[in-house]
């Protein structure tokens, strides 16, 4: 059973949302959710309420605490345990049409004029509220502005507490478990679905939940793919294949995340030695560059070894953590800057703050995107530089069959 978060914790939090309202001159805030991936889709919901719906939902979040917030309930037969752990005491089912919901309480406190803040899933993929309950409002409330304001909503997510950071503690724990036991378990003659079996067994009766399990498997000598895969296929693993890892397991709502390659029966073979060393630099340096003050800009400049090794990159570089991502981003198209010329230097970008979680996983491919492997861990950012929260070696993991 996970420890709900304290209340010391949850006002904090309301009181930086309120404080983001006045500064945007809000009435208040309409937050939505929806079940996404393994529910982290409900992580703006979630950090004003502590309740993550398996389906969706829909927070209301008054600016003045005279007005009582509301958590709207995507399914009736959940309601009764959304009460059990929600922070806003009003929990109620949202019907068929939890807009017509949403409308009925703005006018039972009078809140017709003004503006709304609009909170969604993602701001950087343009994901909010579903259509059809935004026109309702628009059409039944048509003297209420309607803000979009997830991404500073965000924002207040991206610097975590001393309680947030004991969670994702946690979760890094069992994300090693969940590595320790493909080194020890994995063998030939395995599908590559059996992998995602000894993943998430390995933290599943100690209470963590699967976020992400990304496996893939293929001949060192015959690679496929560059990145770990989202879809086990059935292929049998053999001796002498490569496997790569993104895993996290969760520890109420808040992730771990690792990436590791694991080789299967030898040693890795030059090339694959030299695109770990690789990896591994980089994440040394980046790792070393992340401190308080400094930008993403920075962590460019620090990876630069990546290109300068005659690699690219597939996946993010970088990226904020914890229930989702979240900015600093840095994507795939950051290798225009390398090798590093001070006469273009990348853009300054974000910059990084004292007990940001980020996720380091630099990924070096091949020009032709057939070979690849990442070195990654969940890190949080400290006045010495971003500090891993795994305990799994730096190293090459040699599985011995």
């Amino acid at each position: 059973m996970v420890e709900p978060f304290s209340e010391s914790e949850m006002k904090r939090r309301w009181q930086l949302a309120r404080d983001m309202m006045q500064r945007h001159e809000l009435i208040g805030l309409l937050i939505h959710g929806n079940s996404g991936l393994h529910r982290h889709n409900q992580a703006n919901v979630f950090w004003l309420t502590d309740y993550m719906d398996w389906h969706h939902c829909y927070l209301f979040a008054p600016i003045d605490e005279e007005v009582e917030p509301v958590l709207w309930v995507g399914l009736a037969n959940h309601v009764a345990s959304a009460r059990e752990v929600s922070f806003v005491r009003r929990v109620e089912w949202g019907g068929y049409h939890p807009a017509a919901r949403v409308v009925e309480h703005l006018r039972r406190f009078g809140l017709t004029k003004g503006r709304l803040g609009l909170v969604g899933i993602n701001a950087k993929f343009g994901i909010g509220m579903p259509y059809l309950h935004y026109l309702h409002l628009r059409e039944t409330m048509p003297h209420l502005e309607l803000v979009d304001v997830t991404a500073a909503f965000i924002r207040l997510r991206m610097v975590k507490s001393g309680e947030e950071i004991d969670r994702l503690r946690r979760a890094a724990e069992l994300t090693d478990r969940a590595i320790y036991a493909l080194w020890e378990k994995i063998r030939p003659g395995m599908p590559d679905h059996a992998l995602v079996e000894i993943v998430e067994s390995a933290y599943r009766g100690l209470g963590g939940t699967p976020h992400v399990t990304y496996i893939r498997t293929m001949p060192m000598d015959r690679p496929n793919g560059c990145a770990p895969s989202q879809n086990p296929i059935g292929r049998i693993l053999e001796r002498g294949d490569v496997v790569l890892t993104e895993i996290s397991a969760s520890w109420g709502g808040y992730s771990g995340q690792i990436h590791r390659p694991l080789f299967v029966g030898v040693d890795p073979s030059p090339e694959w030695h030299r695109l770990f060393d690789v990896a591994l630099e980089a994440y040394r340096r980046m790792a070393s560059a992340l401190r308080p003050g400094t930008c993403e800009r920075d962590a460019i400049r620090a990876a630069s070894v990546i290109g300068e090794a005659g690699y690219g990159i597939y996946d993010d570089l970088l990226h904020g953590f914890g229930v989702d991502i979240t900015p600093p981003l840095i994507d795939r198209s950051c290798a225009q800057y390398w090798p590093w010329d001070e006469t273009r230097t990348a853009p300054e970008g974000e910059r990084f703050e004292r007990n940001m979680a980020i996720v380091i996983q630099p990924n070096p491919i091949t020009p032709d995107e057939r070979m690849g492997l990442q070195v990654g861990a969940l890190t949080v950012v400290t006045d010495e530089g971003a500090v891993s929260l795994h305990q799994v070696p730096f190293e090459s993991l040699i599985v011995r069959v």
